[in-house]
């Protein structure tokens, strides 16, 4: 739709018609956020901006360059969608609403139908032939395919890497650890082998979630989806200090407070129900005083906090967010064009390709950057 859109602007004289298998255009777009649409995220380092992609990253520096965050937040307030930069750096229509965002991107775009699902395409000499479900046949000069997938896509010829999903959070069998729900631990760190995230961590009534726990889901999509997702997360508590750290900080605790119950506070910052589990995780009645803990025991303390283990036994998806990693492989595009480097007159946009990213509009900016591109290089031709 944006590249429609652009194309509207960019070259009126072409006849264009989006396809659009449900009944309404944008259903992502109208839930993204929260119904609110969050378009894209502030940022001024290219290099820094697509460190919130797990894929794609490196092939979309050239394409952000060319038509990143600034564009985009030029382009939709000079189409009548002022912004809002929030202060975690997410942009937001200032009326709080997505149908802001697609009156933006229908209104120049006059071709559309819905109900249109495509079965199948391939190629002629100077086109492409598309058979629609119904059994009604079109055919084009230039296809842009930017669709969240289809059987059509596997017939093209391209590569298809495999789709799992991406962006969701974890669930537990640790009833001790989910009866803490709604503790936030502001600096956490994640860990599944060697696939770490760092952030804040949320305990739910069913696991973790939060930004770590999402980063961690989003760059360990493909070998998280290997184990079925049954394994075993290590959460660091306190990843800012070293356990040898936290253990001198429970010793000095023992001497300056011998009296004091040991899951009575906590010396290293935690909130009290929370230290109270690690207490009993590392083997020490919460009545203890501090003055009757063996080094040993706080050993076992510090690497509680440092190490605790939880089995990890399912996932659920993050709100709304419906994100999946897969799709056109990259090196089969030309990211100058988004033309396909198989089939002249082809090409890709948006999800189809093997691009996602975390949560924060990054999702959006990518599909709003390469049918862009494909839009320009189609007006050009």
């Amino acid at each position: 739709m944006f590249a429609a859109a652009v194309l509207a602007e960019e070259a009126p004289e072409l006849s264009v018609l989006v396809l659009e298998k449900a009944s309404k255009t944008l259903a992502k777009v109208r839930v993204s956020g929260g119904g609110r649409c969050n378009l894209t995220h502030a940022c001024s380092d290219i290099r820094e901006f697509v460190k919130n992609y797990p894929r794609g990253g490196r092939e979309l520096i050239g394409p952000f360059n060319r038509f990143g965050p600034a564009e985009t937040v030029e382009w939709f307030e000079s189409h009548g969608v002022p912004l809002v930069t929030l202060d975690d750096g997410c942009l937001f229509p200032r009326s709080d609403t997505s149908e802001d965002v697609i009156n933006a991107l229908c209104k120049n775009t006059a071709q559309i139908r819905t109900n249109a699902e495509v079965s199948k395409v391939w190629p002629f000499d100077g086109g492409f032939n598309v058979k629609l479900a119904g059994g009604e046949q079109l055919s084009c000069k230039k296809l842009l395919v930017a669709t969240g997938g289809g059987a059509f896509v596997e017939g093209l010829g391209h590569t298809i890497e495999p789709c799992v999903p991406s962006l969701f959070t974890f669930n537990t069998s640790d009833k001790e650890l989910t009866a803490l729900s709604g503790i936030v631990v502001e600096n956490a760190q994640v860990s599944a082998g060697k696939l770490k995230a760092d952030g804040a961590l949320l305990i739910t009534h069913t696991g973790v979630s939060g930004p770590a726990a999402l980063r961690l889901s989003s760059f360990g999509a493909r070998t998280l989806a290997e184990t079925n997702y049954h394994f075993e997360m290590k959460i660091n508590w306190l990843p800012s200090v070293s356990e040898e750290e936290i253990f001198q900080t429970l010793e000095k605790q023992r001497i300056d407070s011998p009296k004091k119950q040991v899951g009575t506070w906590s010396p290293v910052g935690l909130s009290s129900r929370h230290w109270k589990l690690l207490v009993e995780r590392a083997g020490i009645d919460e009545k203890c005083e501090w003055g009757g803990c063996s080094s040993k025991a706080l050993r076992h303390l510090a690497a509680q906090v440092s190490g605790f283990t939880l089995p990890i036994i399912g996932k659920n998806k993050h709100r709304e967010e419906f994100v999946t990693c897969g799709g056109i492989r990259l090196k089969e595009v030309d990211f100058k064009t988004m033309e396909s480097r198989l089939i002249p007159g082809l090409y890709f946009a948006g999800e189809v390709l093997d691009i996602d990213a975390l949560t924060g509009g990054f999702n959006l900016q990518a599909a709003w950057t390469t049918g862009y591109l494909a839009a320009q290089s189609l007006a050009s031709e």
